[in-house]
């Protein structure tokens, strides 16, 4: 995987759940907003903060005792934004199994210098105009 690609897996747990044994959406979205930050200052190398969440959607329920595989790519770089894609699968339960796509979000962050002003990001993707 290269290095343009941030993932982070973690075990859903009972506390996690809510009534319905399932994972409460705010849980995902912290997680969803940290891996997005980690993957977005991976690509800039400077500061950076949050500055919207355009979408996140849920397509399946994420039971307790299941397993999460996070992934973050930059999908979009703008003067000083850039656009983070987050999916969320489900591993497999049984071996050769296949994974499933449980959620998916896109998160907005500014590259800020260290009094909080925005960037220009140096840096862009194969294929976008700077």
């Amino acid at each position: 995987m290269s290095r343009d690609v941030s993932v982070m897996t973690r075990s859903v747990m009972l506390k996690m759940a809510n009534s319905a044994g399932h994972l409460f959406g705010g849980t995902l979205m912290a997680w969803m907003d940290e891996l997005s930050g980690i993957t977005a200052h991976r690509f800039v190398w400077t500061r950076v903060t949050t500055a919207a969440v355009k979408g996140m959607n849920f397509y399946v329920p994420i039971h307790y005792g299941r397993v999460l595989e996070l992934e973050g790519r930059v999908v979009h770089v703008g003067r000083s934004s850039l656009d983070v894609e987050i999916k969320a699968y489900l591993e497999p339960v049984e071996e050769g199994g296949e994974r499933v796509l449980a959620a998916d979000a896109v998160f907005v962050y500014v590259s800020i210098s260290e009094t909080g002003r925005p960037l220009p990001i140096r840096r862009h993707l194969e294929g976008e105009e700077p």
